[in-house]
């Protein structure tokens, strides 16, 4: 690589370190090199026109909103299973075990592509690709229908994106096409509570990590928080942007491109 691709054009505006913006209106060959110096240099970025409606990303946000503030009782319908999809109580998941001293105050929950119980049976060799944990339905009618739309319109949303990173890397865009022809790929919805943050005494909403898997599409209620660890090591607030996803590379891309495109820490406060 060539060392002028890193640097460049995301320097601090008004005092504030901005992150590059990627555009799928563009012609792809456009977006692959803004996408390219982005992930070669910060591993965030924002994608805009991304075709997920702003409608659904609101019904979306209702709806979780309603599932959270369920009874503790009605949540534990869907606790989760040996596949990990379903609810988390808070204080489940520490993220960092060296510098957190608690699991972080926050619950979720994780879902993936929906599976009948007869395709389960089929396919016990893929754990990851059992059915969903769902709550009742009397309880959240709406949730069920919501949260497999928003998951098919953003999984789709990456589709477009991988043929981007495609490009950016030189490579003919259909070429992740062949090891997604049934991705592992996996939401989930989370609600931090009020809890105040402090670093140094090892509390955090979310602790300092790296994404595992490939690509992590994220969209906020606008509620700050995020910090990614810049280049040069300091803590950056990522602000929500009207209208985009917060997207970052994991570590399988990080690997799969030996170092080239930034798996970058971040964490929640």
């Amino acid at each position: 690589m060539d060392e002028k691709e890193r640097g460049g054009d995301a320097a601090p505006t008004n005092g504030k370190r901005k992150l590059p913006v990627i555009d799928m209106s563009c012609d792809e060959k456009s977006a692959a090199a803004a996408l390219r110096h982005a992930c070669i240099n910060y591993g965030f970025f924002y994608v805009v026109n991304h075709g997920v409606s702003e409608e659904l990303i609101q019904e979306m946000f209702r709806q979780s909103k309603l599932f959270f503030a369920l009874p503790l009782e009605s949540k534990l319908e869907c606790v989760a299973n040996s596949t990990l999809k379903g609810y988390h109580g808070f204080g489940e998941e520490k993220t960092d075990p060296v510098k957190q001293k608690a699991g972080g105050t926050k619950e979720c929950y994780d879902f993936g592509p929906e599976r009948s119980a007869e395709e389960a049976i089929a396919t016990p060799d893929r754990p990851f690709h059992m059915p969903n944990a769902w709550p009742d339905e009397t309880s959240a009618p709406l949730f069920r229908r919501t949260v497999v739309a928003y998951f098919q319109a953003v999984c789709a949303a990456g589709m477009r994106l991988l043929r981007v990173i495609a490009l950016a890397l030189d490579m003919e865009p259909e070429f992740f096409d062949r090891y997604y022809t049934d991705p592992m790929a996996t939401g989930r919805l989370l609600h931090y509570d009020a809890t105040v943050s402090d670093p140094a005494a090892g509390l955090y909403a979310c602790g300092e990590h790296t994404d595992y898997g490939f690509v992590t599409f994220l969209t906020t209620d606008g509620v700050p928080g995020l910090q990614i660890q810049w280049p040069d090591g300091a803590w950056v607030d990522v602000e929500a942007v009207d209208g985009a996803f917060i997207v970052n590379i994991a570590d399988m891309l990080e690997r799969w491109t030996n170092g080239l495109f930034r798996s970058t820490r971040h964490r929640v406060l």
